[in-house]
């Protein structure tokens, strides 16, 4: 099951069923988007679009966490600076912040190189809501460490100019494989251009996506139906 939905995710969070989710996983804005006098990707500076901006990182977390079964993980990505509101409103609600998982590229964008260090890592918080047992699946033989190691998102995983925060299906793939299970439903209220929904596609899970943006709403429709063959 792919469930896409076009509207605010608050409103669209608010008519799921309490405890009818196994997991979310999801990448908001991070409130960063600012101009300045480089341009890249066509852009100036990480004008990412008004969508980006003013965004409150913590109204649809009150609404999301209820939606979660107890035991279920929960990943956010997000701006460093964002972190200390999102764990004390995640505790708040009942979950357990578990830790934080790097995600580092091995090909970063070489933008501003000669006036800053090269910005090759995104961080997602990592939770748990409290009352069951949480789902853990170690895949290394030894130990697993809090980290995917991957690259800038190919053009090949991309519609026209694709998603400007668009994550890798690799990177996907390795939150699901590691804390859901196959038949489990994650909501994702973030969805962007759909790479999370093609990530349970390849690994067996139900998905349920929010998208604001109407224009990345579409992309995501388009990719997904390209990647089914239809």
């Amino acid at each position: 099951m792919i469930n896409l939905l076009q509207g605010d995710c608050i409103k669209l969070i608010e008519k799921l069923e309490d405890n009818s989710v196994n997991a979310i996983i999801t990448d908001p804005p991070y409130n960063i988007a600012k101009k300045n006098n480089f341009t890249t990707m066509g852009r100036a500076g990480i004008d990412f679009g008004d969508w980006d901006k003013e965004f409150d990182e913590i109204a649809w977390i009150e609404k999301a966490v209820p939606k979660v079964k107890k035991g279920g993980n929960i990943v956010i990505f997000i701006g460093i600076k964002q972190a200390t509101p999102i764990i004390e409103k995640m505790e708040s609600l009942g979950c357990e912040f578990k830790d934080v998982i790097r995600m580092v590229k091995s090909n970063p964008m070489p933008r501003n190189r000669d006036r800053r260090f090269i910005f090759d890592t995104e961080f997602a918080l990592y939770f748990v809501k409290k009352g069951a047992k949480w789902t853990f699946n170690r895949l290394d033989e030894k130990y697993e460490r809090p980290l995917i190691e991957t690259t800038v998102t190919p053009k090949s995983q991309k519609v026209d100019k694709g998603h400007p925060t668009q994550k890798t299906l690799y990177a996907m793939e390795w939150l699901l494989e590691r804390l859901t299970n196959e038949g489990d439903t994650i909501l994702d209220p973030f969805m962007g251009s759909g790479t999370t929904a093609i990530a349970c596609i390849n690994t067996n899970r139900k998905y349920i996506g929010f998208e604001l943006d109407e224009g990345y709403y579409n992309m995501a429709i388009k990719r997904i139906k390209e990647h089914k063959g239809e």
